[in-house]
């Protein structure tokens, strides 16, 4: 763009010729484009897992070898896409920045998305192990981006349930509400509806703390609905009796 030396630069060619991305999403697209396919694929599949990508969950979903992910990692890094944040107990990346993240994730097809945070669910399964309850909201944020309807309903109601474990109201609402769009998806049945209705009666539950007395009346109230189509008398008394303490005119 310029030519010249210091004190006495100029410019190598006339404004009107010169394309400059308008955005800085268009810097970043532009040079996510310019990198091999290879290297762009990695990138790509590093921004499904997160912004934070641990090793053995990349190279476990990358379908590259070892040798290859190495050189992909290390490119990547000078490149000035990741950097390298951990070395013990397993080796973890970072993305640059967030709107790093943001454009490679948006650069991938909405079909390889959901098959990439689909194969993230079971190779999480797999190496959590043990520590799989603290992967939970990662899981829950997988299935039901990879379309795993039942493990993304039994996720979002589990990170649900730890949020509420510590008062996190806020985010039990948000998981639960999840949970409750999951359901949606999963065919028509008894056992489902009675889930919807447990599920709007633990919303309720969330909603209280917050004082957000229009949730927690709506919620209510759809569960009646549900419950009395149902005829499921067990569910629809609790509902009820939770309908006259806490939506009682004072």
């Amino acid at each position: 763009m310029l030519v010249g030396e210091r004190g006495v630069y100029r410019l190598a060619r006339a404004l009107p010729s010169i394309q400059v991305p308008a955005t800085v999403q268009a810097v970043l697209a532009a040079r996510i484009d310019r990198l091999p396919v290879e290297e762009k694929q990695l990138l790509q599949t590093a921004a499904v897992i997160g912004t934070e990508v641990p090793w053995p969950l990349l190279q476990a979903i990358a379908e590259v070898s070892e040798a290859a992910l190495h050189g992909g990692l290390a490119h990547l890094q000078a490149a000035g896409f990741l950097y390298e944040t951990r070395l013990f107990p397993e080796r973890e990346y970072t993305f640059t920045h967030a709107r790093t993240h943001e454009v490679a994730y948006g650069s991938l097809l909405h079909e390889r998305r959901r098959v990439l945070h689909a194969r993230i669910v079971g190779t999480h399964e797999t190496l959590a192990g043990d520590r799989g309850a603290e992967q939970m909201e990662h899981m829950a944020h997988h299935a039901l981006r990879g379309e795993v309807w039942e493990k993304a309903l039994a996720y979002s109601q589990q990170a649900g349930a730890m949020a509420m474990a510590r008062s996190a109201y806020q985010e039990t609402a948000g998981y639960f509400e999840q949970a409750l769009t999951t359901l949606r998806h999963l065919p028509e049945s008894r056992a489902m509806h009675e889930q919807a209705i447990d599920l709007h009666c633990t919303l309720h539950l969330a909603y209280l703390p917050l004082l957000e007395m229009a949730q927690v009346h709506e919620h209510l109230q759809t569960a009646e609905s549900l419950a009395e189509v149902l005829g499921d008398r067990r569910r629809l008394g609790s509902v009820l009796a939770s309908m006259t303490q806490y939506l009682s005119p004072t």
